[in-house]
This record gives C-alpha cells, structure tokens and sequence, in this order.
C-alpha cells in the first residue's frame, strides 16, 4: 500500500469519525430539557459538561401541573458513545413510562424492570436520583438507585444535609425495591443534585475535589442566582483541577426555593 495513500484515507476515516461524534454530541445537548419555568417560589439552572464529545450523564424535568414537578438525574457508567445510548434509551424510556408511577419509589422500580436486560447485556450500569416536589407544601419525596445523594443547603447553614435513600443501582437486579423518603423545604434552602464528575475532579496530587468542597462551594455562592450559582462552583472545581480539564462528565442542577 502507498504510504501516503494510506496517510490520506486514514485521516479522511478520522475526519468523518470525528463529524460523527461530534453530531452525536450536539442531538445529545439538544435532548437535555430546558428548565421549568412559571413555577412559583422555585428557581432552577442546569448544566451537562460532557468529558469528552458525548457522555453518560442525564437529568430531566417532568411537570404535571401548576405545582408539581419531577427532577430527575443519571450517570450511565463510562464516558463513551456506549453510555451515551443508553443515556438516550433510559431518557426515551423515563419519558414514555414515568406517568405510570405514583411516586419516586416507583419510577425507579419501573424503570429497573424496563431497562434491566439492556444494561446486563451491555454490561453497564446505571445510577439515578429522582424526586418529585410540590411548590404548594414545599415537600420534596424522592428515591435513590446508588446515586450521589444530592445536598440541601438549608437557609442560614454551614454544612449541608445529603438527601440519602436505600437503593440499588439499575440494571444488577429485578424486583429492587427502592426507598423513599421525604423532607420540608423552606425559603431560602438550596438543593444541589449533581453527578460524581464534580467530586472526583483530582488536582496535580491526585486528590478529589470531593463533597466537602462541593459543599463549601455552593455556600460561598448561596447568595447567587441558580445559574451563577453553577458558574461559580465549576470555577472553583477548575481551579481546584489545575488545568481545568474535565476528568469525567459532569451535569449540576440547583434550585432555590424562595
């Protein structure tokens, strides 16, 4: 084979490769739902920072009326085109199914049973936080399949509350039964769900970010609207990072109650 003949088409494969993903990286953003708005005493921002061209990460917003909403955020294990179908699949699934549950517990479990052969086939697995708040009692029900427990930082607070509940991971086993839990907001609290791509953001030492520093940082901008809120806690994380390259995909979703 001429050398540079197999230069020229090697490098055409990879343009076309590279046009691919990079079409599969816009279909994806374009798939991440806008923030709710008109709902009173409540305001959300959400961010997905793929690692690279596309990514895991996940989260939704289902509104069913004037003053209920569901949140919801994934991480598809790996980084990859592979997560980022499932990602696609679990969104498309969510989507058409989640009317069907009558609480959080129970979208998970749904979800569980719908998706379990996709994942053990592809050997991936899948982590979800998903609750459902009403703005009329400021009461946040929600359920866990081994996602990063969001943190509430309550008004007035240093630390941060997680928002932790038993349940496995999706697609290991059928039949989970996922616990539910409930909790009070009040104005002025703050919740911050949020994938491990933050927290495992390493410095030149190769420490994590961590929560702690999660938590510092939304302190340090509990006084900013939600989406510079965003800002500020990715500023200090890049910092924190050196470089501020991204290690892994990262997605944030804050509300404020007020």
């Amino acid at each position: 084979m001429d050398p540079t003949t197999g230069r020229v088409a090697g490098e055409c494969a990879d343009s076309a490769l590279a046009r691919e993903l990079e079409t599969a990286r816009r279909i994806q953003l374009l798939l991440l739902p806008e923030v709710p708005r008109g709902l009173l005493g409540v305001r959300i921002a959400c961010r997905s920072l793929p690692a690279h061209q596309v990514g895991g990460d996940y989260y939704d917003f289902f509104r069913w009326d004037e003053s209920t909403l569901d949140l919801v955020i994934a991480d598809v294990s790996g980084h990859d085109l592979g997560a980022a179908l499932i990602m696609v699949e679990t969104r498309s699934v969510l989507r058409a199914h989640a009317y069907r549950a009558g609480d959080a517990g129970d979208a998970l479990a749904v979800l569980n049973e719908l998706l379990y052969d996709d994942l053990t086939r592809t050997e991936l697995f899948l982590s979800m936080f998903y609750a459902k708040y009403s703005t009329d009692t400021r009461l946040l029900s929600y359920a866990s399949a081994g996602h990063n427990p969001p943190l509430l930082l309550r008004c007035g607070a240093e630390g941060c509350v997680d928002l932790d509940a038993d349940g496995m991971i999706l697609g290991v086993m059928k039949g989970v039964v996922f616990e539910e839990k409930s909790i009070r907001l009040q104005e002025g609290d703050i919740l911050v769900l949020y994938t491990d791509g933050i927290t495992e953001t390493r410095n030149g030492s190769g420490e994590l970010f961590g929560r702690e520093r999660l938590c510092r940082a939304v302190h340090a901008n509990r006084g900013a609207a939600p989406e510079a809120l965003i800002d500020g806690v990715l500023a200090e994380a890049r910092a924190f990072s050196g470089d501020g390259a991204l290690q892994d995909d990262i997605s944030l979703v804050v509300m404020k109650i007020d």
